[in-house]
């Protein structure tokens, strides 16, 4: 093709450069999965920031890479206080890591908002998966935690795509 024909077609990520990206937001999830806010359940932390800010900024495919890898490494660190219950969540995760790229790629300007609702929104309901061990009464009495952490840790992601989102390119 001559110079000025070319189409804006979108770049192709090398996936060596994808991996290493990942392998480093997920290594942000293991720090912040060291940070707990108050909640009965040690496995609520900062562990979903680097996720959501992954789907925000790099797109879906990141986020839900990131998100899942991100909750899998902090139930470790906490012991599996919910057992087997913690490969669905994951999966839960990815799905709003996921979710959150995919809106967010609607709208450039304002998209985000939406993507860091709908991440929020996923993250507090994943609350049902715990019923089994926990019982209606304790996963309702956890659910304002989750909601906490889960708000905390898009407004952190949000913040943070919003201060760079026109200054770096990864």
């Amino acid at each position: 093709m001559r110079k000025g024909t070319e189409t804006s077609l979108p770049r192709r990520t090398p996936r060596t450069y994808r991996l290493a990206r990942i392998s480093v937001f997920s290594a942000l999830s293991v720090i912040g999965s060291f940070i707990h806010p108050p909640s009965p359940i040690q496995t609520v932390a900062f562990d979903s920031s680097p996720g959501f800010f992954a789907a925000l900024y790099f797109g879906a495919l990141d986020g839900a890479s990131v998100s899942g890898i991100g909750h899998v490494v902090t139930s470790i660190i906490s012991g599996f206080p919910l057992g087997v219950l913690h490969l669905p969540i994951a999966l839960g995760m990815a799905a709003a890591g996921a979710t959150m790229g995919s809106i967010n790629r609607v709208s450039y300007r304002w998209g985000f908002v939406a993507a860091v609702v709908a991440g929020i929104a996923i993250n507090t309901g994943l609350v049902i998966v715990a019923v089994p061990v926990l019982g209606w009464g304790a996963a309702l009495a956890f659910l304002p935690f989750l909601f906490l952490a889960a708000s905390l840790n898009g407004i952190v992601a949000a913040l943070a795509y919003v201060g760079v989102r026109r200054r770096l390119k990864l």
